[in-house]
C-alpha cells in the first residue's frame, strides 16, 4: 500500500512540476522580451512549487530566527535534494550547484532554467567565471545560497566547508549569513537518514524518491543564524561560518528503532 501511495505522490508531483514549469517558461520568455526584471517571477514559480512539494509529500517545516532579505549571501549544511524545498519556501534565492546537475536529464534544463550557478569544482580557473555570475545574480530580488560542505552529508555533523566556494564574499568583504537544517520522519517510518538524507553511493536517485515519497510525514527545521560573518580571508571566513552553523545545527539521527520498522510493501 505504501508503495502506491509513493508511486501516486511522485506521479502528482511530477505532473505538477512539468506543468507549472511550462507555464513558467513561456512567461519567462515573454519577460525577457520587455524591459521588465524576470526574477520576481521566478520567485514566484518556485516558491509556489516549494508549496506544492509540501503539501503532496506532507513537509511540517518549522522556521526559527528571520530569514535574510535578498540581496543576501547565505550558507547552510546539505544533506538532500529536499533541502531546496524549505530554502525557496523561506528565501528569495538562487544556488550554486555543481556542474554535474546541469547534466540530469530533463532536471538539469529545468534547474538551469531557475538562474542556478553551476561550478565545476575541480578546476580552480572556474572561480573567476562563477564570480562574475553571483556578482550579476545578488540583487534588490534575490540572493545566494552555498552549501560549502561540497557534498550531502547523513546529517550527523557539519563536515569543513570548502573555501574557495566562498572566494566572493571574502574578496568583496560581503556580510554571510548562515542557516542549518534538521529532518525528523514520523513513527512508523524509515529514519531521516535513510529515507530524506541523500548521500555517497548507497543507492540509486530514483531508489532513494521512492523512499522518500513513501515516507508518511517529515518534519523539516530550518534555523537562521542571528549573526553574519565576515572576513577578507576565505579560509578564516570558512573556519568562522562553519563554527556559526554549528552553532545552530541538531543532527539528524535515527529515531527509537521500535517505532521505526519502516515501509511496508
Amino acid at each position: 500500500m505504501r508503495k502506491t501511495i509513493g508511486f501516486l505522490k511522485l506521479l502528482l508531483f511530477t505532473l505538477y512540476t512539468l506543468t507549472t514549469w511550462s507555464i513558467y517558461m513561456i512567461g519567462l520568455g515573454i519577460l525577457k522580451l520587455t524591459p521588465f526584471r524576470y526574477e520576481p517571477w521566478r520567485n514566484l514559480f518556485m516558491r509556489s512549487w516549494a508549496h506544492a512539494s509540501v503539501l503532496i509529500f506532507n513537509i511540517k517545516i518549522k522556521k526559527e530566527g528571520d530569514p535574510p532579505q535578498a540581496p543576501f549571501f547565505i550558507v547552510c549544511n546539505h544533506m538532500s535534494y529536499v533541502d531546496i524545498i524549505p530554502l525557496y519556501l523561506h528565501l528569495r534565492c538562487t544556488f550554486v550547484a555543481k556542474k554535474e546537475v546541469r547534466s540530469w536529464p530533463v532536471l538539469g534544463k529545468m534547474v538551469d532554467s531557475v538562474g542556478v550557478i553551476f561550478v565545476d569544482r575541480t578546476r580552480r580557473s572556474d572561480v573567476k567565471r562563477v564570480n562574475n555570475l553571483i556578482t550579476k545574480s545578488l540583487n534588490q530580488y534575490q540572493g545566494l545560497i552555498v552549501f560549502p560542505e561540497g557534498t550531502s552529508t547523513g546529517g550527523t555533523e557539519v563536515k569543513k566547508f570548502h573555501a574557495p566556494l566562498l572566494q566572493y564574499p571574502a574578496a568583496t568583504n560581503l556580510p554571510v549569513h548562515t542557516a542549518s537544517l534538521h529532518y525528523k520522519t514520523a513513527p512508523g517510518d524509515l529514519p531521516a537518514v535513510d529515507s530524506v538524507c541523500f548521500f555517497g553511493a548507497r543507492e540509486s536517485f530514483g531508489t532513494h524518491v521512492m523512499k522518500f515519497a513513501q515516507t508518511r510525514r517529515t518534519e523539516c527545521t530550518i534555523r537562521f543564524g542571528t549573526s553574519p560573518v565576515q572576513s577578507t580571508n576565505r579560509k578564516e571566513l570558512a573556519e568562522n561560518l562553519h563554527a556559526e552553523v554549528s552553532k545552530i545545527f541538531v543532527p539528524t539521527t535515527e529515531a527509537d528503532p521500535r517505532n521505526n520498522s519502516g515501509p511496508s510493501s
